[in-house]
């Protein structure tokens, strides 16, 4: 039985990173967390304090410099947030960090990469920012999307946004090009009944678009990719779409049947609240920790 109730976390914190959200979910079942942000040299360190460490990945910031990580018997723990786009480095990360366990947000086919056991542990609603169950009648935007257009990475998902103008912007009130993050992206979402998902091109991954619309009690329309399964279903949840005729067809389906967008969008946020916010996660970080302890 887990009798500690402090941890250790290694990772560049923003405001807006995953890391953020888990660490307050840690807080919030009693744990404390002691951060490093830049370098940490275990040999300073009384791990016998300690449940575990876990680490953390940090693309806007520096990797965490380790020193002396062969003296950590307690357990280590990985959260990877890319795939493809990321993997050589990430791998060169899991060889400084030496895990016991790699956690993956998505890419699952990318675990036999890594010489350790890998668990899924996707990211996950912040109900400290991503929480609305306004009804879908009283939002202003009818369609909301906010992230990049970069076409070295996103042909596809300009095309969509193109459509999405092109057929509704006489009909629906649209707001398509924002650049907003954290409490002005969940306010944009909390007055928008239908918030579009679309992954890049190429590199297909679980993103925290899913989490952040369905949280604010959206109707998230997305496209599918691997993993989505394991966590919603399909017209329960959310919505997803096959390609650029059946994404506008769904969305004014949709608009047009709000009582049955309203039914959906809510089961979403009810499920999310019950099932995925980062106190489950924060639960799910012990259970393995617990696991890893037992053998």
């Amino acid at each position: 039985m887990i009798v500690k109730n402090k941890i250790i976390m290694c990772y560049g914190k923003t405001d807006y990173t995953p890391g953020r959200y888990l660490e307050s979910g840690l807080k919030s079942i009693g744990l404390k967390v002691d951060l490093f942000q830049n370098k940490i040299d275990f040999s300073k360190v009384n791990l016998d304090e300690y449940l575990a460490v876990l680490f953390v990945e940090s693309p806007s910031k520096p990797p965490i410099e380790t020193k002396n990580i062969n003296l950590v018997k307690i357990p280590k723990l990985f959260w990877i947030h890319h795939g493809e786009n990321r993997l050589q480095t990430n791998l060169q990360l899991a060889k400084r960090y030496q895990p016991d366990v790699i956690l993956m947000a998505h890419s699952l086919h990318l675990a036999n990469k890594f010489s350790v056991p890998v668990h899924f542990f996707p990211f996950a609603m912040a109900i400290d920012i991503f929480n609305c169950t306004r009804n879908l009648s009283e939002r202003e935007h009818d369609i909301s999307f906010v992230g990049s257009k970069n076409a070295l990475y996103y042909k596809n998902r300009n095309k969509s946004l193109k459509a999405i103008h092109k057929y509704f912007g006489d009909k629906y009130d649209l707001s398509l090009n924002s650049t907003i993050f954290v409490n002005d992206l969940a306010e944009k979402y909390s007055k928008t009944k239908i918030v579009i998902n679309h992954t890049a091109d190429r590199i297909k991954s679980l993103n925290m678009r899913i989490f952040e619309g369905m949280g604010c009690g959206s109707l998230l329309i997305t496209d599918y990719v691997p993993g989505q399964e394991k966590l919603f279903i399909d017209e329960k949840h959310y919505i997803i779409y096959k390609n650029h005729k059946d994404l506008l067809e769904k969305i004014d389906y949709y608009l047009i049947h709000l009582d049955e967008a309203q039914k959906i969008a809510t089961s979403g946020y009810y499920h999310l609240l019950s099932t995925h916010t980062y106190i489950h996660r924060a639960n799910e970080i012990v259970e393995i920790i617990r696991n890893i302890n037992s053998i």
